[in-house]
């Protein structure tokens, strides 16, 4: 029997995509246009994209792949050099499971979630694995099964979790700007997870509670307050962790935000199809890392509440058209 493939600094030739929604579908096709062989793993469209393939819509190019390499989580799958984290956290409860078959020793794992702490956790539960972290500024939506709509951006930061690991980053960066992706290697993963969070605690939050798009939120001086401070509070956590952010970096976001295509962040496309929401990654565990520093963050707090208290009435009662 021949030994799985491991990732080596000159070549990434297969990757496993776990979780085709809007990011893994995305980035998957670009994976696919440069060059790689990619495997699909899909829920609740596995059926429809074996049949129908799948379709990116983008101003990079409209695609269509078809057919594509496609299981079910339940399928035994070959294994790949490469596995990317395309699901949100939410369900991180059921990772180890869904990895598992997935991983062997020198697999890359390649996490493109959101939120703080994940990648330790993979390092924890798959030492023989090789954990990088991906941070990316995508505007992307699923709009159906096996359909993907990209609006805006799309460029990833990788950053390894050991740096014994950098070596695997030319790989990675290579196949997916063979694919149209700008990439950026990051020095810092924790400083990255940080700023991605500037953006992310603010928006996806305030697009739920004042139901409202991003551009809505930029128009209207409250909901821009609000945002901003949230914004601050971010800031002031990052430096207490030692991960602080460059003179500027509020003012450059929130204009940023304001040139940005108009966008429903995945929060809000979350919760109106009655979806659990991202709390614990992009809220309380960034809320507990203050803490742990003697920092209490109230706006961020009071926003993390709001978001628990709307998902569990939500869930429960499901209200037409909020």
């Amino acid at each position: 029997m021949s030994e799985p493939p491991t990732a080596s600094p000159q070549t990434l030739s297969s990757v496993t995509v776990l979780g085709t929604g809007a990011l893994g579908g995305f980035y998957g096709s670009r994976l696919l246009l440069g060059g790689c062989q990619v495997r699909f793993i899909a829920r609740s469209d596995c059926a429809i994209l074996r049949r129908d393939g799948l379709r990116v819509d983008s101003p990079l190019g409209d695609r269509h792949h078809a057919p594509i390499e496609v299981y079910a989580a339940s399928d035994p799958v070959p294994a790949s050099d490469c596995v990317l984290i395309g699901l949100k956290t939410t369900e991180n409860h059921r990772l180890p499971e869904l990895l598992r078959p997935l991983v062997h020793p020198g697999t890359i794992i390649l996490n493109l979630q959101n939120g703080l702490t994940a990648e330790e956790e993979l390092v924890a539960a798959f030492p023989e694995a090789r954990v990088i972290g991906g941070v990316c500024f995508l505007c992307a939506n699923k709009i159906g099964p096996g359909r993907i709509a990209h609006l805006d951006y799309g460029s990833i930061g990788l950053a390894p979790v050991h740096e014994r690991d950098r070596h695997l980053l030319a790989p990675l960066m290579e196949r997916l700007a063979a694919g149209g992706i700008t990439t950026e290697e990051l020095p810092s993963l924790a400083d990255a997870r940080w700023r991605k969070l500037a953006w992310n605690i603010p928006f996806n939050g305030l697009s739920v509670v004042l139901n409202a798009n991003t551009d809505v939120i930029m128009a209207d001086p409250d909901a821009r307050r609000l945002a901003t401070q949230l914004m601050t509070e971010v800031a002031q956590a990052a430096a207490a962790c030692g991960h602080p952010f460059a003179p500027g970096f509020i003012a450059e976001r929130l204009a940023l935000t304001e040139r940005m295509t108009p966008y429903a962040p995945s929060m809000r496309l979350d919760y109106l199809a009655h979806r659990p929401l991202e709390i614990e990654y992009l809220y309380r565990r960034p809320l507990r890392e203050a803490q742990s520093r003697g920092l209490r963050l109230t706006a961020i707090e009071m926003l993390a509440d709001q978001l628990t208290f709307l998902e569990r009435h939500h869930q429960r009662n499901p209200e037409p058209g909020r």
